[in-house]
């Protein structure tokens, strides 16, 4: 069996920000802090304990944390991987005219995206979006494309680091879940999920991936 592990990338000084007042970042460039940066080193060395694990391929989304990530991470493995192109398929989820916003300004200027129901759930549903942005479906339909087609193409264990919403639309997709229990997916920064690949797709090893309150 071969196996697909996808990482979430570390840190990014939006996530550190977004703890404290809600930012929306989306395909907005945010570097990684410095806790991301360990948080990736540290998300190589478990692939590298993993002895099961044979690591030929990476591949990262075309954002500049994801991509520090897997340099990051790459430098914890004790042999050597080829890194192919960046794929659009991987990127975030746009957020259109929000990103880099505060939920505070976006509900100052946009109150529908806080009081409309066909509105307001926009982070959160397959359907809804923000002014621009990309729904989930669309993120779904993307980033499936693009990891069955990584895993149909490449040769031996591959890494995968992208962001949020694809890795958890690829969770779901990849374990049949129902898009209830996809949204329920949290996917924890640079924490590694394996997949096993043989023409079909199984969990084997995850951190715990439950939705945070």
């Amino acid at each position: 069996m071969r196996h697909l592990v996808l990482v979430r990338h570390g840190e990014s000084e939006l996530n550190a920000v977004s703890r404290q007042t809600r930012t929306y970042c989306g395909q907005f460039e945010t570097p990684l802090t410095q806790r991301g940066r360990e948080q990736a080193r540290e998300a190589g060395q478990k692939i590298a304990q993993r002895k099961y694990l044979r690591p030929t391929m990476a591949v990262s989304s075309p954002l500049k944390r994801a991509e520090e990530t897997l340099e990051l991470l790459l430098s914890q493995l004790s042999t050597p991987v080829e890194v192919l192109p960046t794929t659009a398929g991987l990127l975030e989820r746009s957020h259109g005219s929000f990103e880099g916003l505060t939920e505070e300004a976006v509900f100052r200027d946009y109150p529908h995206y806080r009081d409309d129901p066909d509105h307001c759930h926009f982070m959160n549903h397959f359907e809804q979006s923000a002014p621009g942005g990309e729904t989930l479906a669309t993120v779904m339909r993307r980033a499936w494309s693009a990891v069955r087609a990584l895993a149909e193409t490449t040769i031996g264990d591959l890494i995968v680091v992208s962001h949020f919403n694809p890795i958890r639309c690829v969770v779901g997709q990849a374990l049949h879940f129902t898009p209830e229990q996809t949204l329920r997916l949290h996917i924890p920064n640079a924490e590694p999920i394996v997949l096993g690949w043989n023409g079909q797709f199984t969990l084997v090893e995850s951190p715990d991936l439950s939705a945070r309150d």
